[in-house]
């Protein structure tokens, strides 16, 4: 879950949740937004460092999973662990339990930071895969879900990332559905077309985002 609460005027950045499914398109729509002056925390990068050896939650999952879930050097195995947690439910929320107040204290670390440089940004996207999972959109001032197929979810994963079908699917039917998501966010990208046609819609999005900004801000 989230630590903080939710953001309230006196913050001098939008923060815009970023999330969908696997596979589903959010590091594009993300790398359109950076392309667009937007600055994207991204959690998946934040997690492997707070698991990184040595740290608290290292030292935690360590205690609670013991030394077969981790490698030679150190580090934790993420591809052993996904394979136990994707298949028991306990094992995945103690995960989220220990990992996520590490993840969202960075998080919020890296936005104080943004909104203390000379020239703070006026929006600030935060990619967080399970987002509606951890409960976290109260947390934003807006959500963004990125959308596609099942179909096209299998395929990607099974191409780009090497798993078996089981193992895919497996993954989808872990998470909120897509059109639940889409249901609860205050806005969706269809990223079901073509490349041009998702960064057509990023770039309606930043550019309707930027003008609530503006009118909020005066």
């Amino acid at each position: 879950m989230m630590p903080r609460t939710k953001r309230n005027s006196e913050q001098k950045t939008m923060t815009v949740g970023l999330t969908g499914g696997i596979a589903s398109g959010k590091s594009l729509v993300a790398s359109f937004m950076r392309e667009l002056g937007i600055p994207v925390i991204d959690t998946d990068e934040i997690a492997r460092q707070v698991v990184a050896a040595g740290q608290p939650a290292w030292h935690r999952l360590l205690e609670w999973l013991g030394p077969d879930y981790f490698c030679p050097d150190g580090s934790l195995d993420r591809a052993a662990v996904a394979c136990r947690v994707f298949v028991a439910e306990e094992d995945r929320k103690r995960l989220e339990a220990i990992t996520h107040p590490a993840i969202f204290e960075a998080v919020d670390q890296r936005i104080a930071e943004f909104e203390a440089s000379a020239s703070p940004p006026d929006i600030i996207a935060v990619a967080v895969p399970l987002l509606y999972e951890a409960g976290a959109e109260e947390h934003f001032d807006a959500v963004v879900v990125v959308r596609a197929t099942t179909e096209q979810q299998l395929d990607r994963m099974m191409r780009d990332r090497g798993y078996t079908a089981r193992e895919a699917g497996a993954r989808i039917s872990a998470q909120l559905p897509l059109a639940d998501k889409c249901a609860r966010a205050d806005y969706c990208i269809d990223n079901t077309g073509t490349v041009e046609e998702t960064r057509r819609q990023v770039k309606e999005l930043v550019k309707h985002l930027r003008k609530q900004y503006s009118q909020a801000h005066g």
